[in-house]
């Protein structure tokens, strides 16, 4: 008979495991700074079959029906015939659940990113962040309130996930991210990154993100902006497929027109709940496209809205002939 040894709180661990708490606040009981100490402990007890979900296969379908109906209607209009190919609405959601999304920066836009994908079902999330909940970010912060403020973010958002969905898996990284070698110790598994962060500046963070992403090849959205009543939703690139940030960086660096002035701010603007969500849900059904399969909205060029008005101003953006970032025989652009 083998025996093997358990750090002391395994112990207080199981009489918590009543199924009326989430891994973030059975951290919070035990007092662990290492959640993943945690997570590994818990898919032992699974695999050993000691633990069973609640949420059974039809509390999932009633969840998510309203959203499988819209999967339904989009099979319908061949919008997801890549991939919907032979399968049903149910399939395609299973897509969602095993998909894991980077988000980088969970504040004013990254928040309703956030709060999107964990409501459509994204079965993992990974938040990063390096800041504390302040007062001047509930106006727009759709994940926090007064009882967070001087909680750190990320710490705050994964209760929040776990309140819309106590099934997703949440990992949380307090930290800024500043060199894409840095980041890409953060991709492992990832199926999208997203960029919402705009510290030091949103190019600066974009960039780290697009290096990072491209290395490993994983599609990411970024540059994403609102302020002074403009939005920018931000510029998906997906590797080899279409114009890289780099090429679309460069089409913009010296612009001083309308298209893309928010991508280049060093510092947010003013803003207000409805303008973070504009821009940050529009980021979101983006990710979401991307991870179904969908043709993307976002890539090969910028979009800017106004929103003001809700005018919309698209523009195209090809890739550079000495970048290279797309084979000459495929096409990039958004409708």
């Amino acid at each position: 008979m083998s025996t093997f040894s358990v750090e002391p709180w395994v112990a207080d661990l199981v009489p918590l495991l009543d199924g009326t708490r989430t891994p973030v606040q059975l951290a919070q009981t035990l007092s662990l700074r290492d959640r993943g100490a945690l997570e590994d402990v818990l898919e032992v007890l699974e695999s050993e079959r000691f633990l069973a979900s609640e949420a059974s296969s039809t509390d999932r379908a009633t969840r998510h029906s309203r959203q499988l109906q819209l999967f339904d209607e989009m099979i319908s209009a061949d919008e997801l015939s890549a991939v919907a190919r032979g399968h049903d609405a149910s399939t395609i959601q299973s897509r969602l659940t095993g998909a894991c999304v980077v988000v980088v920066g969970v504040g004013g836009a990254g928040s309703w990113v956030v709060q999107s994908l964990a409501a459509a079902g994204v079965g993992r999330l990974v938040l990063i962040d390096p800041d504390v909940v302040e007062l001047s970010n509930l106006n727009r912060q759709v994940l926090f309130d007064s009882g967070d403020i001087g909680r750190v973010k990320v710490d705050a958002a994964a209760e929040r996930v776990a309140e819309i969905d106590a099934d997703i898996t949440v990992d949380v990284w307090r930290t800024r991210v500043d060199t894409a070698e840095q980041l890409a110790t953060l991709l492992s598994g990832a199926d999208l990154v997203v960029s919402c962060a705009d510290q030091p500046s949103v190019p600066v963070v974009a960039d780290v993100v697009a290096t990072a992403s491209t290395a490993v090849a994983v599609p990411h959205i970024v540059g994403g902006a609102y302020g002074a009543l403009l939005g920018v939703p931000g510029v998906t690139v997906l590797p080899c497929r279409t114009t890289c940030w780099s090429c679309i960086r460069a089409a913009t660096a010296d612009d001083h027109g309308r298209a893309a002035r928010t991508l280049k701010g060093s510092s947010p603007g003013g803003s207000a709940a409805p303008l973070a969500g504009v821009v940050g849900n529009m980021t979101a059904w983006e990710a979401l496209r991307i991870l179904l399969g969908a043709p993307p909205a976002l890539a090969g060029g910028v979009r800017e809205v106004d929103l003001a008005s809700f005018d919309s101003v698209w523009r195209p953006i090809p890739p550079r002939l000495e970048c290279g970032c797309v084979p000459s025989s495929e096409t990039t652009g958004s409708t």
